[in-house]
């Protein structure tokens, strides 16, 4: 995000559209996740069977089984890995490589007051996981909160980020109950991803992120300074010793992409108008100017050196084309 994207305008419309989801979208909304929610929405967090992992779950009002919690946060993309993925390089470990591919998106706020909110009670739900991590191990601080340092106008923005990921394929071994499913043609049109080992990695439902738009007049592809849906469930995982949680990445909802597609228009039409300056021929020391000649490296011809030296004076700039009359034989 430059000059051109308005900020400001940004702001002003993603505090408009989290007021709306908060009171016309369904499901779990961040911002509404305070002190309270997890009585009011019926929220704990269980102990997975295969691992020392813990994750957020919900019980569903209509059936009473309990199903996997999913939050929804709304803010301004700073930053994203998405498909279709791209091979950096033709050598053997490049699929390696992939096989440890990652879907991620960084959201900020850029000075939002809701998102700020958000930024707040994702962090009270963080600290829920630290009564059922051993002995309390969880990381003070949630690794998924991040900073944001935007520049490229006449002000500087700051911003809190909060970034949501999974990971595109899942090892055989800890893919025992999860089904497998196809790779998306559209989110690997040149079958790279095809290529990984599926004896040791598979595309699971567990590795599925569904992408939607609001509007059928926005880019099917997210870009910088899009305002987004993110939906994602909370994951305590072992890190070093220690725990952490991580936002596992879900869906991605385009909500307004407008300000972004109106600061790549006028990025165009401003280039248009730039005129740049012819450049400036740039100008040399002259080294040999009442200069020593190197011991050791005496050419055979020194007094024509010297001779054709003692035309310059000592700090004299030279121009390119003096420097092919200096003799040296």
């Amino acid at each position: 995000m430059d000059a051109f994207y308005n900020k400001a305008e940004a702001v002003r419309v993603l505090d408009e559209i989290i007021t709306e989801r908060i009171d016309a979208a369904p499901g779990l909304q961040m911002y509404g996740m305070d002190s309270e929610a997890v009585e009011k929405f019926g929220l704990t967090i269980v102990k997975e069977e295969t691992n020392a992992a813990s994750k957020l779950i919900q019980v569903n009002e209509l059936t009473g089984e309990a199903e996997e919690a999913l939050i929804a946060i709304q803010g301004i993309v700073t930053g994203c890995l998405l498909p279709p993925f791209e091979p950096k390089s033709s050598r053997p470990d490049e699929t390696r490589r992939l096989a440890h591919a990652r879907q991620s998106v960084t959201i900020a706020g850029l000075g939002s007051k809701s998102f700020n909110t958000i930024v707040q009670n994702s962090r009270h739900m963080y600290t829920m996981f630290s009564r059922y991590t051993p002995n309390a191990k969880l990381q003070p601080v949630p690794e998924f909160i991040g900073k944001y340092r935007g520049t490229g106008d006449s002000s500087t923005v700051e911003s809190s980020t909060i970034t949501a990921s999974s990971r595109f394929f899942t090892p055989v071994k800890q893919a025992s109950g999860l089904d497998i499913v196809d790779i998306n043609a559209e989110l690997d049109p040149r079958g790279v991803l095809s290529k990984v080992d599926a004896s040791k990695w598979v595309h699971t439902e567990d590795n599925e992120v569904g992408y939607y738009i609001q509007t059928p007049h926005a880019d099917e592809n997210r870009q910088i300074g899009d305002i987004v849906e993110i939906q994602a469930s909370m994951l305590s995982l072992p890190s070093k010793g220690n725990y952490t949680v991580k936002l596992i990445l879900r869906s991605i909802v385009l909500l307004d992409g407008h300000l972004t597609s109106a600061a790549t228009t006028a990025r165009t039409l401003a280039a248009d108008t730039i005129v740049l300056p012819p450049p400036r021929r740039l100008k040399r020391q002259n080294p040999y100017g009442g200069y020593i000649v190197q011991q050791g490296q005496i050419p055979r011809n020194t007094k024509a050196i010297e001779a054709e030296a003692a035309q310059y004076q000592a700090g004299e700039e030279l121009e390119e084309s003096d420097w092919h009359n200096v003799t040296m034989e």
